[in-house]
């Protein structure tokens, strides 16, 4: 009995002391500064109204340019004239950039702009595509969709969010730099690729094959990603921004069954359709494990200061409540997926003939990687689960390890997270893993530092357009996201 009295004593006074620690940790885990000094010196009223008023301008002009993404796409099915006429719309309306900027076409349609600074340091290379998905529903939007329609000072069209915000963005930014004689210390790259949409492989990998090629080094690249939101976070009221450190591999697993046919008066049970669904249903209830690694541990991590105390409690000692924040973030699909790898059946198919038992039956398994997990270990992890040779893996298309995780610190990095102080008030800058896809894929040997972080606040109605109806974009989103990029080159 006293050895019991003993055990739980010692249980209690442990107990004590971790909520004594964890309170402790919860206390000196106070919130920083937000602020950062604007480097880029104000602009005058004047300069600001011209600004809004041309800049969203010539982001409305450049969504009428129907350079459309398809699935079957290919090089020489892309609207080459529409593409170059789009080149060429970009010096035109750029004249300090056509002039000054080194000027070279990738691969038929993509561009490389090139604009040297005054040090030898390695180039800041800022990524944006010409490419849209396309707009099959344009019948439910408020405004053609590429009709470049700006009404009061909003600005409806497909590509308004994504990427020709980024594209014109940047061309905004250095154009005006230029104008203003504003000194660039480092040189700043601009990598346009024209097939983003479908993978990049003649547009961003061909410009990344190019860098390599010619030996340019590349400090660090600059890519689409998150935006400066708010609510994303549970428990923060300030705006966050993240930056996407990597981004999720991707995979497709065909499952094959072939068993023998026949009439379907006479079915034998295990025939090829019971034994797939029989595999399909053990793999749907199995879900790969949850992880707190870096970049999603830092996320909570450096947010938890900015907290209300319950959630700052939480976040703030992950050494031991890392089982409840996953237990919490699986309960979502959107959260889920920033934790594990995920997968899902995206097509079947068998048979050919109401009363003929099929002699194969065959799914597909989309699968999003989270960083860490290989495609090689994820393919026996399959295996496994289905438990039954007679269900065949194999990759079934083209697939992608997930990215590197780039430093939390350092250049680029630190540039950008000053550069979204000095220019959005009270935003908390975090990092974190981009669960879609972006060119930045294409560009792993080029440089280890890719930051995925577009300069726009976003509503939840913004996001739920961006491949959806009523893409839009409004004069002031844009003009602050024109004067974030011209601050960052004065950083770099």
């Amino acid at each position: 009995m006293t050895t019991f009295k003993q055990i739980f004593k010692y249980i209690g006074i442990l107990l004590g002391l971790t909520v004594v620690a964890m309170i402790l940790i919860t206390f000196i885990n106070r919130p920083k500064s937000l602020k950062s000094k604007p480097v880029l010196k104000e602009l005058s009223s004047a300069e600001r109204a011209e600004l809004e008023r041309t800049a969203l301008q010539h982001l409305g002009e450049a969504t009428t340019y129907r350079i459309v993404g398809y699935e079957d796409a290919n090089n020489d099915s892309i609207n080459h004239t529409t593409l170059l006429s789009f080149h060429n719309w970009l010096k035109k309306t750029y004249p300090l950039m056509a002039a000054q900027a080194k000027w070279e076409v990738i691969n038929q349609h993509s561009l490389l702009i090139t604009l040297q600074g005054n040090s030898k340091l390695p180039a800041a290379l800022f990524l944006g595509h010409m490419d849209v998905v396309p707009a099959p529903d344009s019948s439910q939007w408020k405004h053609g969709p590429f009709d470049g329609k700006i009404n009061k000072d909003t600005l409806w069209g497909r590509g308004a969010l994504d990427d020709k915000n980024v594209v014109i963005g940047l061309m905004e930014a250095a154009e005006r730099t230029l104008a203003k004689k504003l000194p660039l210390n480092r040189t700043l790259i601009f990598a346009f690729g024209h097939d983003e949409e479908t993978g990049g492989k003649e547009g961003a990998a061909a410009i990344a094959k190019h860098l390599m090629s010619q030996k340019i080094p590349i400090a660090f690249i600059a890519d689409e990603g998150f935006g400066v939101m708010k609510g994303i976070v549970p428990g923060l009221k300030n705006d966050c921004a993240i930056i996407g450190l990597s981004e999720k591999g991707f995979v497709s697993i065909k499952l094959r069954v072939e068993q023998l046919g026949g009439h379907s008066a006479w079915p034998n049970p295990e025939n090829a359709t019971a034994i797939l669904s029989k595999g399909l249903n053990k793999l749907e209830n199995y879900q790969f494990p949850a992880h707190l690694e870096p970049p999603v541990r830092g996320l909570f991590e450096q947010a938890a200061p900015y907290m209300n105390v319950g959630y700052r409690m939480l976040f703030s000692n992950l050494w031991i409540t890392a089982p409840l924040v996953k237990m919490v973030l699986k309960g979502g699909e959107k959260t889920a997926a920033t934790i594990r790898t995920t997968h899902v059946t995206t097509i079947l198919k068998a048979g050919s003939k109401e009363n003929v038992v099929p002699p194969y039956a065959e799914a597909i398994v989309n699968l999003r990687l989270f960083p860490g997990d290989r495609i090689a270990d994820v393919l026996k992890q399959v295996e496994t689960v289905l438990d039954d040779n007679r269900i065949k893996a194999s990759i079934y298309s083209e697939s992608k390890e997930a990215t590197p995780v780039s430093a939390s610190e350092g250049v680029g990095y630190d540039q950008i997270k000053a550069a979204i102080h000095a220019n959005f008030e009270e935003t908390v800058v975090v990092p974190g893993l981009v669960i879609t896809g972006t060119d930045c894929k294409n560009y792993s040997q080029v440089t280890d530092r890719m930051y995925r972080f577009v300069p726009f606040e976003f509503s939840s109605a913004n996001l739920s357009s961006i491949h959806g109806i009523n893409e839009y974009m409004t004069l002031k989103q844009f003009a602050n996201g024109v004067v974030f990029y011209m601050d960052l080159f004065q950083r770099l």
